[in-house]
């Protein structure tokens, strides 16, 4: 078994990844490379960049090709963009036309403020939508210049397995053909329906159930005064979120509770302009504006982290962990899991299979620290009803204190849940709200619950039981054919899911219910 070919690795121009047909020339039976990423979005192409860059081979295997439309909140952070303009990629997202957002308007119940964002000399912007087909094509394109080989349209079907119950490979299906590639690490980074999870035996927990749904559209034609401010209006039982997107395109989400799901399922064009009118900050801004792209929903879903790491394999981005998308932070946080993947695999792949797994168990328990309490003020925001009154009074409190810089940069991990929503500070919160309200018996027990409830996510629920030393690999799984494709009204494919997610067309005077699914890939916010 010889190394791939440097033939597999193409260089793209204008025509972009799908149209080149990387890594479809002659290929063998069997190859061999370093590592194996599963997935070419937010979390496997640029983990891909950081590991070419490195000098480590790597094959990426992407069942979609590229440029292909995705479920997404499209929004990114400053440090997102900050990770991108390091990548080397700003020039080619300044191309798309994106307008980074300098102002933030918030409003959490009846605490609001407009001001611009706390920026780095370095940063691009407070934050930016931009179009998931159009950034992952961007990421993958770098990918490809520092040297990875991306093939499109190539589905693993199986991994391999050595001696010692170690991941040592995957088995792909290119057309009618299968193959298989040997490589010292496999990365599943293929999404919330992972295979590779599904392959190892993956388990999930602190699984958080979602009590909202969210629909996402892009208008055009909205008014020049609302263009550089980002939206955030969460107040009583609604929650809305806006901007400016790449060319010229002006992105509004909103997120219906279960009393609006069935309305929202054949009303949902007249649904999503009614929150978007009764939100002030845009409905004048909107007020001559059309939508523009179809509307894209999630309606059942559920929060959790997965078991990121075994003998020759990891999970990156949806695929181990995600969250509500209330909080924005699916693509910023699979760009910070790559790049904190990366510096384990960097580190460890030349010293064997023994340090490379032993790096990656520690990356996993790092991961879970990192993210969790984000996770938890996504929940926070994600909840049915109101925010809680401790919360916003929280918010309120550091707003009199004249410093909300830590408030803004706890949505790019520049400060952290703790320094924020430390368990004194939300105590305190909690006695003020009292204090301060009309009913403050709803408030107080409302706030009681809230505090007993904080002790337990920040101690109780880490997943002891489930320590890197204790996982039980699944013996290989033979994977059945992929069913057809479905398409949607235009005939655009898209992949299946099991789970209850839909895009809506909007060619149509009221949208009905669609059958056609689609999976939501590393971010929604």
């Amino acid at each position: 078994m010889g190394s791939p070919s440097s033939e597999h690795v193409r260089r793209t121009g204008t025509t972009g990844i799908g149209q080149t047909g990387i890594g479809q020339t002659g290929l063998g039976q069997s190859e061999v490379t370093d590592v194996v990423i599963v997935g070419s979005r937010c979390a496997g192409a640029p983990l891909s960049a950081l590991l070419s860059l490195a000098g480590i081979r790597v094959t990426v295997l992407e069942q979609a090709r590229f440029p292909k439309p995705v479920l997404s909140s499209h929004l990114m952070e400053a440090d997102a963009l900050d990770f991108l303009r390091r990548l080397g990629v700003e020039d080619a997202l300044r191309a798309t036309g994106i307008r980074p957002h300098q102002i933030a308007d918030i409003r959490l119940n009846d605490v609001r403020f407009k001001q611009p964002f706390p920026l780095r000399f370095d940063d691009l912007g407070g934050s930016v939508f931009l179009r998931r087909h159009l950034l992952d094509d961007i990421v993958a394109q770098r990918a490809v210049e520092v040297g990875a080989d991306i093939r499109m349209g190539a589905k693993v079907v199986d991994l391999l397995w050595d001696d010692n119950k170690r991941v040592c490979g995957v088995r792909v299906r290119e057309g009618e053909k299968e193959y298989d590639i040997r490589a010292q690490l496999v990365v599943g980074a293929d999404g919330r329906n992972s295979s590779v999870a599904n392959l190892v035996g993956s388990r999930k927990y602190n699984i958080i159930p979602n009590e909202r749904s969210y629909y996402f559209t892009f208008f055009e034609g909205a008014d020049e005064s609302i263009m550089d401010t980002f939206v955030f209006h969460r107040f009583g039982d609604r929650m809305l979120w806006s901007g400016s997107g790449d060319n010229g395109l002006y992105l509004v989400g909103v997120s219906p509770e279960s009393h609006e799901r069935e309305y929202f399922r054949t009303e949902t064009e007249k649904g999503l302009l009614a929150h978007m009118r009764a939100c002030d900050a845009i409905a004048d801004g909107l007020a001559n504006a059309r939508i523009a792209t179809k509307i894209a929903g999630i309606r059942s879903f559920e929060g959790y982290y997965r078991q990121a790491a075994g003998p020759g394999w990891i999970l990156v981005g949806d695929s181990g962990h995600f969250k509500d998308p209330a909080l924005g932070r699916g693509i910023g946080d699979a760009f910070q899991q790559a790049q904190d993947a990366a510096e384990a695999i960097i580190e460890g792949l030349p010293h064997g299979s023994e340090r490379l797994d032993a790096n990656l168990a520690r990356w996993w328990v790092a991961r879970d620290a990192f993210f969790e309490g984000h996770s938890w003020l996504a929940a926070n925001l994600g909840r049915a009803g109101a925010i809680p009154a401790a919360v916003t009074e929280a918010v309120r409190i550091r707003q009199m204190s004249g410093d909300l810089t830590p408030f803004f940069d706890l949505f790019c991990h520049r400060t952290r849940y703790d320094d924020v929503f430390s368990l004194r500070k939300l105590t305190m919160a909690a006695m003020s709200a009292v204090r301060h309200s009309d009913s403050p018996g709803p408030v107080l027990r409302e706030s009681m619950t809230q505090l007993l409830r904080e002790p337990v996510r920040r101690w109780r629920r880490r997943p002891s039981q489930l320590v890197p030393a204790e996982l039980s690999p699944a013996m290989p799984v033979t994977v059945l054919a992929e069913p057809a494709e479905k398409t949607s009204g235009d005939n655009v494919p898209l992949p299946s899911s099991t789970e209850s997610t839909e895009i809506i067309p909007m060619n149509k005077d009221t949208p009905t219910p669609s059958d056609v699914t689609t999976e939501l890939s590393e971010v929604t916010a």
